[in-house]
């Protein structure tokens, strides 16, 4: 299970700050790495526990269609939703005042696939060599296996939490601007 969780101090009134969190539309349109083709709330308006939300995303060259419920919806507080994509993942938006504005904690969760964990470790620099290794590991110590496996949950995650990042500063910069 990969968890990551990043936060974000921003000079804006929580009430906005979770009204943009509560608007799948505008929070996807400020995303820097997909391009949002169709997103809605399938029984209209506004936000709530139980809701259903259909995305339709361009990353890159893909194409990513799926659902999110809602499963919490707790005003200026929480909204947790839970997807029915082809890697599930649960999304954990968190508002609490913080100083002259909000704190937003975005957390997400999810069981990495197989193809997630190499795409990863291909990003790296030394990956070829490190497949090289890991290849002889298993005859020198039995339980490399588990670490293998936990070194590529790292660098996947830390490759999503840059990511996070970029899009928890796109957030900031657009309310604070307002």
């Amino acid at each position: 299970m990969i968890v990551v969780s990043r936060s974000i101090h921003i000079r804006a009134p929580i009430e906005r700050v979770f009204a943009l969190m509560a608007d799948p539309v505008a929070r996807s349109a400020l995303s820097p790495h997909a391009r949002p083709l169709a997103v809605r709330i399938e029984s209209g308006g506004p936000l709530r526990a139980g809701s259903v939300c259909h995305f339709r995303l361009q990353m890159n060259d893909r194409i990513l269609d799926y659902r999110m419920r809602v499963r919490e919806f707790v005003p200026n507080q929480r909204i947790v939703s839970i997807s029915d994509s082809e890697v599930p993942f649960e999304l954990t938006l968190e508002t609490t005042a913080d100083r002259d504005g909000t704190r937003l904690t975005q957390t997400e969760r999810f069981e990495p696939t197989e193809e997630m964990l190499t795409q990863a470790l291909q990003q790296t620099q030394s990956s070829a060599a490190m497949e090289k290794i890991y290849r002889w590991l298993p005859f020198l110590d039995p339980e490399y296996a588990t670490r293998v496996h936990r070194g590529r949950e790292q660098m996947l995650a830390q490759q999503l939490e840059g990511s996070m990042e970029q899009w928890l500063t796109a957030i900031k910069q657009h309310l604070e601007a307002v």
